[in-house]
């Protein structure tokens, strides 16, 4: 059944929730075999605009996440067992800061709208 827009119950969905969201990123980041991480939660979910179909964007960043791409995708994607919303994608603090350094509009971006999420061992979860 559909739920129209206008019934109070579907806006009070969890599943909308800002906090919801972000408790689930946190719990996703605590399950990953990594002692120092943080995240970045980006898209619709940062922009307060997302719906309840809507997955929540996630760019992880550790130096631990292995330096092929196809292990990143299956190490990142190994660990979403019941949140299956989160869609994370992985660079290392070092590709973060080549691509900052290089004035990458997808940083900027994250830089402006990005909500940071501390992690394991990164103290601050800063952008």
């Amino acid at each position: 059944m559909n739920r129209l827009a206008t019934d109070p119950e579907w806006r009070l969905d969890p599943r909308l929730s800002i906090e919801w969201r972000l408790a689930r990123v946190r719990e996703y980041l605590a399950r990953l075999p990594l002692a120092r991480v943080r995240g970045i939660v980006f898209g619709s979910v940062a922009r307060h605009a997302c719906s309840i179909g809507s997955d929540t964007d996630l760019l992880v960043i550790s130096d631990e996440l292995p330096p092929e791409i196809r292990d990143r995708i299956d190490l990142l994607g190994d660990h979403r067992d019941g949140l299956g919303e989160i869609d994370p994608v992985g660079w290392t603090e070092t590709e973060w800061r080549r691509r900052q350094a290089g004035g990458d509009p997808f940083v900027t971006l994250l830089v402006q709208e990005g909500i940071p999420v501390p992690g394991a061992g990164d103290g601050q979860g800063s952008v």
